[in-house]
């Protein structure tokens, strides 16, 4: 096989990108492989920064945009470098937050296209506490009109529930709930004590404490790191780009099933995500973040489901 281009989006946390991008050249033997961190429009030196990372290193390229174009967006800009600049066989979009520790990810990825080819393969991801797995987030989702009117409304009642906490000063009675201190310098971070991670079994949560042994067919990923073979760029360009933040590997899978594609896991393909960087640098406080997060993902969810109405009558 060819190239393996991985993708690194990176918004204002320069030294997260740095460290992913280090943990591909440190540990990775595959000679053919290219590095393409995004550094979509951060507010802070991130550019002066990585910049400065990427002088030297052949393997690594840096492209730049102005202004923060979204998830989806932002990863189709590393995603066209690379097809236009590489023509790779795989191309591997990773969150900043992500390490890659697996000596041979690179090999195994090509192993599991040559016994299962893929259209997007999932690995196992783990968390910096090595008990939780991100993948896969369900077996099988059945995504209708009335599912996804449902998640609207869920998520909007969420926004505004963390906005009534916020307001009545209710914090402290919820944070417990999640596992959340506040630190010396007055920041909210997560205290060890509770593991939330959760995968959809049968249409309902579960704990994600334990790693899934068996390749699968069908699922749905996690969107911190997926890996696109070059038969994925057959049918699409890359991400659905009419969302900004969050939904994007729903929209992913709603529309590649459509299409007839596999979506593999795997768990001989692994690597650790230390788990929302970008938005724990934005926020100090837990409900900002929360409220952010259910705001945004309500504005994607009414995008998912306009798209679905256009599919449905099209």
């Amino acid at each position: 096989m060819g190239n393996i281009s991985f993708v690194i989006l990176n918004y204002n946390t320069y030294e997260e990108a740095i460290v992913c991008a280090e943990s591909i050249l440190n540990t990775q033997t595959y000679p053919d492989i290219q590095i393409v961190i995004v550094d979509n429009g951060s507010k802070n030196d991130s550019t002066k920064r990585l910049e400065e990372y990427q002088e030297g290193k052949e393997r690594v390229h840096l492209v730049v945009s102005k202004e923060n174009l979204g998830f989806a967006k932002g990863n189709n800009l590393g995603i066209r470098y690379a097809r236009e600049h590489f023509s790779p066989d795989f191309i591997v979009a990773a969150n900043s937050d992500i390490i890659f520790e697996q000596p041979d990810y690179c090999e195994k990825l090509i192993k599991v296209y040559e016994e299962n080819r893929y259209d997007i393969l999932g690995g196992d991801v783990i968390d910096v506490s090595r008990t939780q797995h991100f993948n896969p987030v369900a077996r099988e989702r059945r995504y209708t009109l009335n599912y996804m009117r449902k998640q609207v409304l869920v998520s909007r009642a969420k926004a505004w529930m963390f906005r009534l906490i916020k307001l009545l000063h209710l914090k402290k009675a919820v944070t417990g709930h999640y596992g959340i201190a506040t630190d010396e310098n007055g920041t909210d971070v997560k205290d060890g004590s509770k593991n939330l991670t959760t995968r959809e079994v049968e249409g309902k949560s579960v704990s994600a404490d334990c790693r899934i042994e068996e390749t699968l067919t069908g699922v749905l990923l996690h969107g911190c790191c997926l890996v696109f073979s070059k038969d994925f760029f057959r049918e699409f360009d890359g991400f659905w780009e009419g969302t900004f933040l969050y939904a994007e590997e729903e929209i992913l899978y709603y529309l590649a099933m459509k299409k007839g594609m596999t979506l593999l896991y795997s768990p001989e393909v692994w690597c650790m995500h230390k788990e929302a960087a970008t938005t724990s640098s934005m926020y100090r406080d837990f409900c900002d973040g929360k409220i952010f997060y259910f705001s945004n993902i309500t504005k994607s969810y009414r995008l998912f489901l306009s798209l679905m109405k256009e599919e449905e009558n099209g």
